[in-house]
């Protein structure tokens, strides 16, 4: 394996300035080529363990996260993980899986690895241990849930009010009878949806009928289960489902009863997937911009970590897409 020394002499510069390359400063163009030239002709490969040591530091960044499998978890950290390597940083990634309980002992994981910074997904203020996370002396990024902490910014996506928009634009097409297909109410995320169900109907003055809001547990089948649900009380001409697994049950449904969407009845829902391009009519959804959302998290965090006089506790808000297409008709 090659060394920087023999980088160095390869390139006819010093050993100084192949270190300030690799670590991104400015150069001199002529010889920010040389070292260039000679990295690959080397096959150079620098030693992050040793500079860790040096610099104390990993350079790796803890991701703990809830739902790996989930489309947009899945999403997010594959655009984390471009900018962490474009900039020289690894990924170290922990799950918890809807069990608050491993919190703490998933935090503590991450932590023994001498991770330069964290992202935690999903964590709710109130759950037991959580509260270690403001006594972290690294800096700390809480992503798609608020954490009120001085030393921790949240990075969010504005759920409520992209569900309001979403709910007055089908109130605005006619309907009055829309039925709603909500999470379970014990996430920040799920509360905020149906808020902004809620929210909608206060502002536009239209009386919302409690019946019509039914809960399913995030999963396909409980989906599928809500919409047979709706679809024995009087006639609704409407449904806006809050996630993308639900969806696809209430989907199923609608075709098992051979009701055409976008006639018979009108549909939208939370979540993009790629297969509501393809329907017939296209989908409304409400598209979480998953590179945007990722790329703000990774770049933050690593900012954070750079720069530790960068002041923490703000919070950033990304603004949902709303795809509106004819899967929603005119009353």
């Amino acid at each position: 394996m090659a060394t920087i020394q023999e980088v160095a002499k390869a390139a006819q510069v010093s050993v100084g300035s192949v270190s300030r390359y690799l670590n991104g400063h400015t150069l001199r163009p002529e010889n920010m080529e040389r070292i260039r030239i000679a990295i690959e002709k080397l096959n150079y490969t620098e030693n992050l363990w040793a500079k860790g040591l040096k610099s104390n530091q990993s350079y790796s960044i803890g991701l703990l996260m809830n739902n790996m499998q989930s489309q947009f978890s899945s999403s997010v950290v594959a655009t984390i993980e471009d900018v962490f390597e474009q900039e020289g940083y690894g990924t170290l990634l922990s799950g918890y899986r809807d069990d608050a309980e491993q919190i703490e002992r998933k935090l503590d994981f991450l932590l023994s690895r001498g991770v330069d910074g964290l992202v935690v997904f999903g964590a709710e203020q109130s759950w037991p241990g959580i509260e270690k996370i403001e006594r972290l002396d690294i800096p700390v990024i809480s992503a798609i849930t608020p954490l009120e902490y001085p030393n921790v910014d949240s990075i969010l996506l504005n759920n409520r009010q992209s569900t309001a928009e979403l709910v007055r634009r089908i109130l605005a097409q006619g309907h009055q009878k829309i039925g709603f297909i909500a999470a379970p109410q014990i996430d920040y995320v799920a509360k905020e949806r149906l808020r902004g169900i809620y929210d909608a109907f206060s502002q536009t003055n239209v009386v919302l009928d409690e019946r019509y809001i039914v809960y399913g547990d995030y999963s396909r089948k409980s989906g599928y289960m809500c919409m047979e649900e709706l679809l024995q009380l009087e006639e609704i001409t409407a449904v806006f489902v809050c996630n993308y697994n639900m969806s696809l049950g209430a989907l199923e449904a609608i075709y098992q009863h051979e009701m055409k969407v976008g006639t018979d009845i009108s549909f939208a829902s939370y979540d993009y997937f790629e297969a509501s391009d393809i329907f017939y009519p296209k989908l409304t959804v409400i598209k979480q911009p998953v590179a945007e959302f990722g790329t703000l998290v990774a770049q933050r965090i690593l900012q954070r970590v750079k720069d530790r006089t960068t002041a923490a506790g703000q919070q950033f808000i990304i603004e949902n897409d709303i795809l509106w297409r004819d899967s929603i008709s005119k009353r």
